[in-house]
């Protein structure tokens, strides 16, 4: 590696990197570079079982059968909240109408009390 880095650059040559001059020096099947991160592994062709197929399927499936559970779970979710606010919408409504109705039957017994005044003074002479 030294010799290589001490070597004058010819022209029109570019000066090599550290990391070139160590993958250069470093065998192909080293596992060096690998394992520092500055090579990629190589891609080995390996058949899948199919047993492991099966079990990649099963864990797709699952997946996405918990994906639609959780847009369930969140769509339910929405629903409850939206449920309870009209609930609580109703609830002040529902008082806003007591608190009228209350209103009017004592405007009503306040009218009923004064025609009744208004009876009994006109009947006494």
């Amino acid at each position: 590696m030294e010799a290589i880095m001490t070597r004058s650059v010819q022209e029109g040559e570019q000066e090599k990197t550290c990391t070139e001059i160590v993958s250069q020096v470093l065998s192909k099947s080293s596992t060096f570079l690998r394992n520092v991160g500055l090579q990629q592994p190589v891609a080995a062709v390996k058949t899948i079982s199919p047993q492991m197929q099966e079990i990649q399927a099963q864990l797709e499936a699952e997946k996405e059968e918990s994906a639609g559970l959780r847009h369930k779970l969140q769509r339910l979710e929405d629903q409850a909240l939206e449920s309870e606010a009209k609930a609580k919408k109703q609830d002040e409504e529902i008082e806003i109408l007591k608190k009228a109705t209350a209103d009017t039957h004592k405007l009503i017994r306040q009218m009923i009390s004064f025609g009744q005044s208004q009876v009994t003074h006109q009947t006494t002479p």
